[in-house]
């Protein structure tokens, strides 16, 4: 057993670790040595001494071997197995597990995690093992489409949150996606070497994309996040097809689900971004009529015509669509929104007059006292709805004076945010410049930049007259469309 744990511990060397290319063969060579001692017969019996001498932030390949032979195996107590696979997968060395997709992915899912964790921790577990191989969280993997929706599934949505909140940017398979540079580059970006043939995750299908996005979307409005639930749902209406006449029933779903959120979110109906397909476009002016109705009748003054849309359809109806539970939200949200657009008006008003101005959506008529304003307004102020205090002066009516928002930071609120926007853009960096690498060698961009200076210098000669633009939708094949560079 010496012998081996000299083997294990023999990587990664001081020597090793101040140069890139030499840490580069050294840890394909161990990981090599590895694969051929964990088929050793002997492995297995030696694995329980030899992890208690590893140091699994230090000699991250070899423990994550070791650790992988114990997991497969049935006569390890499971609480050590336990406390070993919570230790590893919160402090391993990311550097060194680039060059074991295989393993990593093995000890992720033979047996799943949340087959030996409770549901809450196997997720919070995942989230952060996959976070530390990718902090920008910007690839989509198998792994993450798994984890979402067991994370949905189980009710387990404030652990996932971290993972969820990153903007996916890479998916397995996109063109540009094989690299020359060594794994050990530390500026290698994780799209480089998070991919198919490196087994850190299986190819995705088109569905498996959007079924992420919509169960993103799903956990959000279960957090009542309006913005990320409806950006959420906003990527899945608007993925990048061909089909001039179709869309997925995915995508006809989370258009419903984005125009109640759009709603809850901003008070209106939503707008179809122009980068929508066509083919998406068409069905959901046809299978979205019900609900561009009700958005629509959201809009008006009187609730009468909102209340008449939304029992006009059945409750089997909305059943169907699984938009209970939303649309619920949307009717206790009507005359809210119509208290937040008096601030639009006045800069205060007497509760009298919101009781007289607003109505309750489901009775189509004020509410009968001002103490039910009251309670409804002072509901808004504590949830962060509204801004602004109810007043009770001495002599006269008890009014809602509005609170200016963005106008008037603190120099300490100003600041903060100036900080949280200068890391989100530092965080963004990687990504921009991976991004941007592969724009300058694909096919399809680069003649789309063609076509662009043709068009401009068309529209010079002609006195800058209208210049025909092509979308870079437009000149991509149809092969490449979901899983090229248009699909991040």
């Amino acid at each position: 057993m010496e012998s081996t744990l000299a083997t294990l511990v023999a990587f990664p060397s001081a020597a090793q670790l101040g140069d890139n290319e030499e840490y580069h063969k050294a840890a394909q060579a161990h990981t090599k040595t590895l694969t051929r001692l964990s088929a050793d017969s002997k492995w297995a019996s030696e694995a329980p001494q030899l992890i208690e001498r590893l140091d699994p932030a230090t000699h991250s390949l070899s423990y994550l071997y070791v650790l992988q032979t114990l997991k497969s195996s049935n006569g390890y107590l499971l609480d050590d197995l336990l406390l070993k696979l919570t230790t590893f997968l919160t402090s391993f060395d990311a550097g060194q597990i680039r060059y074991a997709g295989h393993a990593f992915t093995k000890l992720l899912t033979q047996p799943r995690l949340q087959d030996l964790f409770p549901a809450s921790i196997a997720v919070e577990l995942i989230t952060t093992a996959l976070l530390r191989l990718d902090p920008t969280g910007s690839v989509l993997t198998s792994h993450h489409t798994y984890l979402v929706r067991f994370a949905y599934m189980t009710n387990n949505i404030e652990p996932v949150l971290p993972i969820i909140e990153k903007s996916i940017v890479f998916y397995p398979g996109m063109k540009g996606s094989t690299s020359t540079r060594n794994l050990s580059d530390p500026d290698l970006p994780p799209s480089d070497f998070i991919t198919v043939e490196n087994d850190f995750t299986k190819s995705l299908e088109n569905k498996d994309i959007l079924e992420h996005d919509l169960l993103r979307g799903l956990c959000f409005i279960q957090r009542r996040s309006w913005q990320q639930a409806f950006d959420a749902f906003e990527r899945v209406i608007t993925y990048p097809s061909r089909d001039n006449t179709n869309a997925s029933k995915i995508q006809v779903e989370a258009y419903s689900k984005w125009v109640l959120v759009g709603l809850l979110l901003n008070g209106k109906a939503p707008v179809l971004p122009p980068t929508t397909p066509n083919g998406p476009r068409k069905v959901y002016e046809v299978t979205g009529k019900p609900y561009y109705s009700l958005a629509q009748a959201f809009e008006k003054r009187t609730a009468e015509s909102f209340k008449t849309e939304y029992e006009g359809l059945s409750q089997g109806f909305w059943d169907e669509e699984k938009n209970v539970s939303l649309l619920k939200l949307v009717i206790e949200h009507y005359q809210k929104w119509q208290i937040l657009n008096l601030r639009h008006v006045y800069s205060r008003i007497s509760l009298e007059q919101i009781r007289t101005q607003t109505q309750s959506a489901e009775t189509a008529a004020p509410l009968g006292s001002v103490q039910e304003i009251e309670a409804l307004v002072q509901g808004m102020i504590d949830e962060g709805l509204l801004q602004g205090e109810v007043v009770h002066p001495e002599n006269g009516l008890a009014y809602l004076a509005f609170s200016s928002t963005a106008d008037d930071l603190s120099e300490e609120e100003f600041t903060r945010r100036m900080v949280a926007t200068a890391q989100r853009i530092k965080a963004l960096g990687p990504v921009v410049k991976a991004t941007n690498e592969r724009l300058a060698s694909n096919k399809d961009y680069l003649k789309w930049l063609a076509q662009q200076k043709k068009h401009e210098q068309q529209g010079q000669s002609q006195g800058g007259g209208p210049v025909d633009v092509t979308g870079f939708g437009d000149v991509v094949e149809d092969e490449d469309l979901m899983t090229g560079i248009v699909a991040g």
